[in-house]
């Protein structure tokens, strides 16, 4: 047996070797030495002689290396088993610290106490944390517990992704703060409101809030000490009020001009008509995704309402854009008032899903919402109380003596 494996192995090596520089040589040689040269008769005795040499030689490795997998396959197991032990250990307790958290403090049903605040045109820092807040509502996927980010693993391309989008936004912003100072524009954001102790932060003074009327969802704050003292935190949500150049359409009944008898204005009436006049414009509305289902979303609209009314400017509506695989948002402005107007369909988003960042083309749905309407009902009722109020004076001072 020795005897045989000996000059198999030194043959099979030799092979090896040769086969590694000159595979095609060799494989041509040896078929043409196998069916050429040999006759039949020693092909079928070097097949008797080969076959038992390969099998010797498959059995020798196959012993060593068996040999030398059972020597390994006690400690691999005991590292595999101690890792998964320990991931499994790992990952458990932070499942656990989670839901305590989430379920104790920050519980689905639970709402966010926040303010309302006006930032004018926002500083550098303001607009730093608001173009944070936007890109990571629109593109990045979000935890429903705040500040978990650091457990939030993204992908180094989508990182630079989301990067170009916030300085771009940033910009968009710097931009219109630096070349369009007469535009009227006013950023809104929802601040958390925390209860925490004077001593315990340098920045409670100047984050400090006055009055707790101007809180929403002030129950939902824990009952504090005399020390305590209620701060507003972290931007939670978003939307900017921009007056804006935006048509409806040569259709809308908003668009059109009054009729005229003069046949001869006929051309210019047709040009404001079907031209683009300023109105405000309510965009990014944003809210974290731990804050939602706070009323966060409709005091932001409220104040924007409210914004464009101290404008002064003689704007009797509001628009707006969503897009249509938005239905919840759609839905959201329809319970408010807003009204369908177009859909546009040469739209184009961001797309943040591939390697590389895209523009995708988007249908969006043009909504408005009438401030007349609701001015002209309360001056109405305002209207009928007066009137109503002039006649009891007449009916007091027909029936009765006024005193002198």
């Amino acid at each position: 047996l020795h005897g045989c494996l000996l000059p198999s192995a030194l043959i099979v090596h030799g092979v090896v070797e040769v086969g590694k520089s000159m595979v095609g040589q060799v494989t041509n040689h040896f078929y043409y030495h196998w069916m050429t040269v040999l006759p039949q008769r020693r092909r079928s005795l070097y097949l008797l002689l080969l076959v038992p040499i390969a099998c010797n030689i498959l059995c020798i490795s196959g012993f060593t290396t068996k040999h030398a997998l059972v020597r390994n396959i006690p400690t691999s197991l005991q590292s595999i088993q101690d890792t998964l032990l320990d991931s499994l250990q790992t990952k458990l307790d932070s499942d656990s610290s989670d839901v305590d958290q989430s379920t104790s403090t920050y519980g689905s049903k639970q709402r966010i106490p926040f303010i309302i605040q006006r930032l004018g045109r926002g500083t550098k820092k303001e607009i730093e944390e608001i173009t944070q807040l936007c890109v990571d509502v629109f593109f990045n996927a979000q935890e429903d517990v705040p500040n978990n980010n650091d457990k939030k693993s993204t992908a180094p391309w989508k990182a630079v992704q989301l990067a170009y989008l916030r300085n771009y936004q940033r910009g968009d912003i710097l931009s219109r703060n630096a070349f369009k100072k007469d535009q009227l524009v006013d950023l809104i954001v929802a601040r958390r409101v925390y209860s925490v102790d004077e001593s315990s932060n340098m920045n409670v003074i100047a984050n400090k809030i006055d009055s707790a009327d101007q809180i929403f969802n002030a129950d939902q704050l824990p009952a504090g000490g005399d020390e305590s003292t209620l701060v507003f935190g972290e931007i939670i949500g978003y939307c900017e009020m921009v007056e804006k150049k935006f048509g409806l359409g040569g259709n809308f009944e908003g668009d059109e001009p009054n009729d005229d008898d003069n046949e001869e204005d006929d051309d210019d009436e047709k040009e404001v008509k079907m031209e683009e006049k300023l109105r405000p414009y309510l965009g990014n509305l944003s809210v974290v995704k731990y804050a939602r289902r706070s009323g966060v979303g409709s005091k932001l609209m409220d104040e924007g309402e409210q914004v464009v009314r101290e404008w002064d400017a003689g704007h009797t509506e509001i628009v707006l854009q969503v897009e249509e695989d938005n239905p919840s948002a759609v839905q959201f402005y329809k319970r408010r008032g807003w009204e369908f107007v177009f859909a546009d369909p040469t739209c184009r988003r961001y797309d943040t899903s591939g390697f590389f960042l895209k523009e995708s083309r988007i249908t969006k749905y043009a909504m408005i919402k009438r401030l007349d309407q609701q001015k002209a009902d309360q001056n109405g009722l305002k209207e009928a109380n007066d009137a109503g109020e002039s006649l009891m004076d007449k009916l007091r001072n027909s029936f009765f003596v006024s005193k002198q």
